[in-house]
């Protein structure tokens, strides 16, 4: 019987240790996506505009730090005579680059260290089974099992999750961003329209252009 809790008490153990050293960049990783999800919302048409949230406070979405910039920028531009359509080229790249600052990168970070924590675990587990085999020793050979097998299935599970999350999130974002992209262009052909306004040419040839 004792010798039956103590191969038990043995398998818990090793299991507990691969799982532990598999849960420290998954939960690393699992907080950086929960920032990541606030920071890639999408926003209301009236967020966008007044480039402030309804309800501030926690993580602020990129889009409305991308509208912000973009307005601020093409002020400075049109009196420095660049091209509108350089602005926002110029601020969309911006915005990804904080993105894979912030967020896209500490993701790949911990998620890439999962696969070779999996692979000291069954490396490690190996080793003690066959020392166990040596001393015949059952429970340090069950023990080992555990610690070979579960190292490696929990950690690409939690890599598939991570780095599945990180594809999820950039679409989020591409998402968001193109909502300012709409608003952007609708904004621009508004002021196309006002430019042939003041220069004397019919609203109807710039709607055809």
């Amino acid at each position: 019987m004792g010798s039956m809790v103590g191969k038990e008490a043995m398998t818990v153990l090793m299991t507990g240790l691969s799982i532990a050293a598999v849960l420290v960049p998954l939960v690393q990783g699992l907080r950086t996506i929960l920032g990541a999800w606030a920071a890639t919302r999408r926003v209301s048409p009236e967020e966008l505009r007044r480039g402030k949230a309804n309800r501030p406070g926690g993580t602020e979405p990129l889009a409305l730090l991308m509208i912000r910039i973009l307005q601020k920028s093409l002020r400075e531009g049109e009196k420095e005579g660049q091209h509108s359509d350089f602005v926002f080229d110029a601020t969309r790249q911006y915005i990804l680059n904080e993105y894979d600052h912030h967020y896209a990168r500490l993701i790949t970070m911990y998620a890439s260290l999962l696969p070779p924590i999996g692979f000291i675990g069954t490396t490690g587990g190996m080793l003690i089974l066959f020392l166990s085999m040596h001393l015949a020793d059952d429970s340090l050979e069950l023990g080992a099992l555990a610690i070979a097998l579960t190292s490696s299935v929990f950690a690409l599970i939690a890599y598939a999750g991570l780095e599945g999350f990180k594809i999820r999130l950039y679409a989020r974002l591409l998402g968001s961003m193109r909502e300012v992209e709409d608003l952007y262009h609708q904004a621009d052909a508004r002021r196309e329209q006002a430019a042939a306004g003041r220069a004397g040419v019919p609203r109807s040839a710039v709607a055809s252009a």
